[in-house]
């Protein structure tokens, strides 16, 4: 790769001290909730995906400019990359000084002081490599306007959700080039959705109408729980599960760590942007929008209306139903964790505080990737906001961005 030849020369005087931790899931955490936390709201998906692979590119790329380098030398370089890419991330933005923040925060521990000769190398490494990965986004399509028409109110058809946004989310999002140079989002194809006219839709109708409602009587409390649990971030919590899953073990190998959130992170930015592709092609509408329809539509005959039905989960998220985004992004992450740890089982506990309802801290345990990436599916379902039918084409789809953004990755990661 044409950045790794690149070294900063330091003039290294005596032994550092160094942060304790893993600095790269010290920014993975961070990154996480700037970008997709409760400060904000968080982010539009895919952009939610897409802003946290730029971070983590540049500070790839500083990690390998200071390879080889002490331990503090690395961490302070890849901590002012994490910090310019964010801080590009959020101009004009309350979370401006709350990037300030989280790098103050770490310097202390990091314990390289920043105006001695090797700190300011390492600065300059990081301010450089942020500047690579920020460029080479500049014209990735993710500014462009695009304009969005409603197709006609007919059955099936995607309509403006309650208490939604006025259009879809980020319509321009199916066109932003893929990461490590992957190719065109057309190669990402699924299986089409069922038809409405297919008797098997109203099934799934039936599904997510029961399991879903607000008020549901046949919802057990463990389902209403995988719903509350993934209705966080699917960025945050996949990278959350990421940290479970490695633990520790590559706090002194920074390259390694980098090198890994990269790799989940682009394959999570490309599965935004692939699901998005997909989400435009079928302009498919949303389980509230099919239960409050007004008029019968089933070729039963049967009429299922219901104006007052609320799903558990709202508002509903502002972009069509097939395939499922969070899905998606389950089958990427699932797949990037399990290429690197080499196996599908892991043995990890993870929580999530939910700040709506009441509800507040679920913890939940994972034996294995596959069942994990199947509940975050499954959570939209009993959530009322998709149709069973989006959830395992979507699993696939984020399999095989996965799998191809890896192939990729070694030869093409620093075209960002």
């Amino acid at each position: 790769m044409k950045f790794l030849c690149f070294h900063l020369a330091l003039a290294v005087s005596g032994a550092t001290a160094a942060y304790s931790g893993d600095i790269v899931q010290y920014w993975v955490d961070q990154t996480a909730y700037l970008a997709n936390g409760t400060l904000i709201g968080g982010l539009q998906s895919p952009p939610s995906a897409w802003g946290p692979a730029i971070v983590h590119g540049a500070i790839y790329l500083a990690a390998t400019r200071a390879e080889g380098q002490p331990l503090a030398v690395q961490q302070l370089a890849v901590s002012h990359a994490a910090h310019n890419s964010l801080q590009w991330l959020f101009h004009g933005t309350r979370n401006y000084n709350a990037v300030d923040s989280a790098l103050r925060s770490v310097l202390s521990s990091i314990g390289l002081a920043t105006n001695s000769s090797d700190g300011a190398a390492a600065i300059k490494i990081g301010r450089q490599a942020a500047r690579s990965a920020l460029k080479a986004r500049a014209a990735d399509q993710i500014n462009d306007f695009v304009d969005y028409v409603f197709g006609p109110p007919n059955p099936g058809v995607y309509q403006a959700t309650p208490g939604g946004n006025p259009i879809p989310d980020t319509p321009q999002a199916r066109f932003v080039r893929l990461f490590a140079a992957v190719g065109d989002v057309n190669q990402f194809i699924v299986a089409d959705p069922p038809e409405i006219l297919d008797p098997k839709y109203e099934d799934q109708l039936n599904i997510v109408k029961a399991q879903g409602e607000r008020n549901s009587t046949v919802r057990t409390k463990f389902n209403t729980d995988t719903a509350y649990f993934w209705r966080e971030s699917s960025i945050i919590l996949w990278n959350r599960i990421a940290n479970a899953a490695i633990g520790s073990s590559l706090a002194t190998n920074v390259i390694a760590s980098a090198k890994f959130y990269a790799q989940l992170n682009y394959a999570l930015a490309n599965a935004g942007i692939a699901a998005w592709h997909i989400k435009y092609k079928y302009n498919a509408w949303r389980p509230v929008t099919a239960i409050q329809y007004p008029r019968i539509w089933l070729p039963s005959g049967h009429n299922v209306s219901s104006p007052n039905w609320t799903p558990l989960l709202t508002p509903t998220p502002s972009h069509q139903d097939y395939v499922s985004t969070h899905a998606t992004f389950g089958g990427a992450a699932s797949q990037v964790i399990r290429s690197y740890i080499g196996k599908d089982a892991i043995d990890i506990t993870v929580s999530s505080n939910v700040t709506v309802d009441n509800i507040g801290v679920i913890t939940r345990h994972y034996s294995n990737l596959t069942y994990a990436s199947s509940e975050n599916g499954d959570s939209r379902i009993y959530g009322g906001i998709h149709f069973p039918f989006a959830k395992d084409p979507g699993i696939k789809l984020g399999t095989d961005v996965a799998l191809a953004t890896l192939k990729n990755f070694d030869e093409n990661w620093d075209e960002f």
